[in-house]
């Protein structure tokens, strides 16, 4: 074979090659795209019925009642720790009991969070 033969072959080869890669590139991307957040409907109508209410979040529905308070000072005011007092107002911003606002986040009661208050 020549080097002309040669040469041709070796290009030949580079093309497929490269074309075979950049297909599964292009496949790989596809497969480890990142997944948009699922969309969760909101569930303000969902209350907790009273008798299944924990204590912590009747304490810190009558803290709230005083008036906005960030995450720290419901955690300080009711001795709780940072990670269960972040999951409690989760909770009960989920349930439609308290709404948050602002930056830094500051919760608040919300009307359904007063009409369980006066209930209890």
């Amino acid at each position: 074979m020549d080097a002309l033969t040669l040469s041709l072959i070796f290009a030949a080869l580079f093309v497929a090659q490269t074309a075979i890669y950049t297909l599964l590139l292009l496949r790989m991307r596809r497969t480890f795209r990142p997944q948009p957040p699922p969309v969760i409907p909101p569930t303000s109508h969902r209350i907790t019925p009273v008798e299944e209410l924990p204590r912590s979040v009747v304490e810190a529905l009558r803290l709230l009642r005083e008036g906005p308070l960030s995450a720290r000072e419901v955690s300080l005011r009711l001795g709780l720790s940072r990670e269960h007092t972040a999951r409690l107002l989760k909770r009960m911003v989920e349930e439609g009991l308290v709404a948050r606002e602002g930056k830094p986040y500051r919760y608040r009661l919300t009307d359904s969070g007063e009409r369980l208050l006066k209930t209890l």
